[in-house]
């Protein structure tokens, strides 16, 4: 089984899934493919991911690529968590438009009204 995660620079997202994806004994052993934009931050995570492989002795291929298609080439999941735009003037924007209407936004990403407009 093939799963990608898109996004998967993102230290929040990229540890997060990962971290699910090892806790699942139906995804155990699979294959995973790491794709972001930010090279940099992708190989962070995979040099960091395939440490934690090898210390806890954890039997999973990972791979990183920023080539979207080759990424997607016989996956059988895909994941994605991007972020599109300037992520704090946008979220901002998310708790200052419910308060206009008298709704006060929840602390939280995906929370309440602001988060489903984030969320979309």
């Amino acid at each position: 089984m093939k799963i990608v995660l898109v996004g998967a620079g993102s230290i929040q997202f990229g540890y997060g899934t990962l971290g699910d994806i090892f806790n699942s004994t139906l995804l155990k052993g699979c294959e995973i493919t790491l794709l972001d934009i930010n090279a940099t931050a992708l190989e962070v995570v995979l040099k960091t991911t395939k440490e934690f492989l090898q210390k806890h002795k954890l039997s999973y291929t990972v791979n990183a690529t920023t080539d979207r298609r080759a990424a997607f080439q016989g996956a059988d999941f895909i994941i994605s968590s991007i972020e599109v735009g300037n992520r704090f003037q946008l979220w901002d924007e998310d708790w200052k438009i419910p308060l206009q209407y008298g709704v006060h936004q929840v602390y939280g990403e995906n929370g309440g009204p602001g988060g489903v407009f984030h969320s979309l």
